[in-house]
């Protein structure tokens, strides 16, 4: 049973929805949350664990190796920090987004509208989710000139560096955007579209 089979039942006034019908559309999008909820907390988990790894890995390199291995000179490579930071200011946003919406819609399960609500501020969290990642793109790319300046600087990067900063890494980017835009207008905003006109017949 699809969104299409469920408006068209309610919409039918001679094909009412049974009880039974009722019970099968509300677990239909019960468990539709909860497959989403799993993926937004594996999604989560797995990019925090990536960053705590690859900042403890930049703290280490701050200050416990070697001096012969070549540390980072903040003061000269100050650039690293904003590189950073902004992936986790990304991923605080992200998690506030998503608490905020569990703490929103903690009985999903109660009823159909419940449950349709919450699906559509799920919706809604995940189109905010695909602006966020866009912006914090924009923005690094804005800083990687400035940390390839510095790297060149003080000598840990040459001219191989250039194609991989200014040509894999922009493409990338750009190929990573194309697919949010196109997941976007194709995917997310029709099923919005979709929850808000099951929402609307239901109530």
């Amino acid at each position: 049973m699809n969104f299409a089979d469920i408006e068209n039942m309610w919409r039918s006034p001679q094909n009412q929805p049974t009880a039974a019908q009722l019970v099968e559309i509300k677990m239909k999008f019960v468990t539709d949350l909860k497959q989403r909820h799993r993926g937004n907390v594996a999604f989560l988990t797995a990019v925090g664990v990536a960053l705590a790894a690859f900042i403890g890995k930049i703290i280490f390199d701050l200050i416990a190796r070697a001096p012969e291995l070549d540390r980072i000179d903040l003061g000269r490579e100050w650039a690293i920090i904003p590189f950073l930071t902004l992936p986790v200011i990304g991923w605080v946003i992200l998690v506030r987004q998503y608490r905020r919406h569990r703490a929103q819609h903690p009985n999903y399960d109660r009823s159909i509208n419940a449950s349709v609500r919450a699906l559509l501020d799920e919706n809604r969290v995940e189109r905010a989710r695909y602006k966020t990642v866009s912006w914090l793109q924009a923005v690094t790319l804005v800083v990687l000139p400035l940390i390839v300046f510095q790297l060149r600087a003080v000598g840990k990067a040459g001219d191989e560096i250039l194609i991989p900063a200014f040509v894999i890494f922009p493409i990338i980017i750009i190929a990573i955007f194309a697919w949010s835009t196109f997941r976007y207008h194709r995917q997310l905003l029709p099923r919005k579209r979709e929850l808000e006109a099951l929402l609307a017949s239901y109530s």
